[in-house]
């Protein structure tokens, strides 16, 4: 167990970055009049409401992870967060170069993606999950 080790300030930016795009990337369509006919098969027992409940799942996963798992230096967090991060990027990929959809906000979140992924990949980083976990 740790004692008395100072969670980076990264860490605490990236959680509270990871919770405020969750709650922008839920509220953004319904900010800008998009169709939110997707999210009706939510409620009905077909594949697409299955991704959509896989979806939430892992997104509430994924803020245990860079709040709980980051401040009690787990490394599973931290690999959780960057393959989460990673299946995000090349989704977001495909948004861009084959559904075209909000480009230019995409290429923000691409960046931030990538950012992160660096970020958690840095030996310090790396070090601070590694050397204090029990």
């Amino acid at each position: 167990m740790r004692y008395f080790q100072k969670v980076p300030a990264g860490l605490q930016i990236l959680a509270i970055s990871v919770i405020l795009f969750t709650i922008y990337y839920h509220i953004n369509p319904f900010l800008w009049g998009a169709d939110i006919s997707i999210y009706y098969p939510m409620f009905t027992f077909t594949l697409w409401g299955f991704f959509i409940w896989l979806n939430i799942i892992l997104e509430i996963i994924g803020i245990y992870a860079v709040t709980v798992g980051f401040y009690r230096a787990k490394n599973w967090a931290r690999i959780f967060t960057i393959l989460m991060f990673v299946h995000s990027s090349f989704w977001n990929l495909y948004i861009l170069f084959v559904e075209r959809v909000w480009p230019y906000e995409r290429y923000i979140w691409l960046v931030y993606y990538v950012i992160v992924i660096m970020y958690l990949l840095m030996s310090d980083v790396r070090d601070y999950f590694v050397v204090f976990t029990n």
